[in-house]
């Protein structure tokens, strides 16, 4: 099918080249819909701990940079405390909107002993055939306790391995893992200057407001989410971002 109707057609050819286009385009739409549907969250599946095995992957990153996305093992402390003492002191206030000591120490004793109950968290490494692993991003969601139907979520790269698009494709991963672990909603707090992860919650689907202690909440209701994809796909046209944060299907 040509990507354009020329000039020189009949009006009735270009009519009905233009019907086509639009046929297809909703017939598309309906699949997507239909797919869509039968992947919401599911309640039953609440306090399900997950497995270390699961969802092992490679990933490709827009420029080409290939990464093992996997669930965080208790076996990750070295790699973590690695990773974190790469941190620059400003993300380091991002992250914990201050500062603390022993950063790095910290926060790999922190996430090589999660709670399976209440806590996910993925994390970015090389590839199995680069020599010795090297953990990269990591993104982790928290819920109070395991029955809370909301969790908070926190995401880090690498201070000398930014602007790859890591830190984006580690949330698309924690958003679905959220979405199969039945809960209703993620929340994250960030600080008001951190503008590149404020852009980033936004093309997510997170809505903005200010919290106490001069931080931002941001909220993703995977119900509401749903219904403004559900709408954007009726009127045929979604957006990039709420179709790349579409349940999988």
């Amino acid at each position: 099918m040509p990507d354009t109707v020329t000039p020189s057609g009949s009006r009735a050819h270009q009519a009905n080249a233009l019907k086509t286009l639009l046929d297809a385009a909703r017939c598309a739409c309906r699949t997507l819909r239909f797919g869509i549907r039968q992947v919401k969250s599911r309640p039953n599946s609440m306090n399900m701990p997950i497995r270390q095995s699961e969802r092992q992957h490679i990933i490709r990153l827009p420029d080409g940079e290939r990464f093992q996305l996997r669930y965080v093992r208790p076996d990750d402390k070295a790699r973590l405390e690695e990773m974190f003492s790469h941190a620059s002191p400003e993300d380091i206030r991002f992250r914990l909107l201050g500062a603390v000591r022993g950063f790095a120490a910290h926060m790999a004793e922190r996430f090589a002993h999660l709670d399976p109950e209440r806590d996910a968290a993925i994390v970015a490494t090389s590839l199995p055939d680069a020599g010795p692993e090297e953990i990269y991003g990591i993104v982790h969601i928290g819920q109070d306790t395991p029955q809370s139907d909301t969790a908070e979520y926190d995401v880090m790269v690498r201070s000398d391995f930014k602007a790859h698009g890591l830190g984006y494709r580690l949330m698309t991963e924690i958003l679905q893992c959220a979405r199969r672990r039945g809960l209703r909603a993620v929340t994250g707090y960030i600080s008001p200057d951190n503008g590149k992860m404020l852009i980033m919650a936004e093309e997510l689907g997170f809505v903005a407001r200010r919290g106490e202690g001069n931080v931002v909440e941001v909220r993703l209701d995977f119900a509401e989410f749903d219904k403004r994809l559900e709408e954007g796909l009726a009127s045929g046209q979604p957006t990039a971002t709420e179709l790349a944060r579409a349940p999988e299907r």
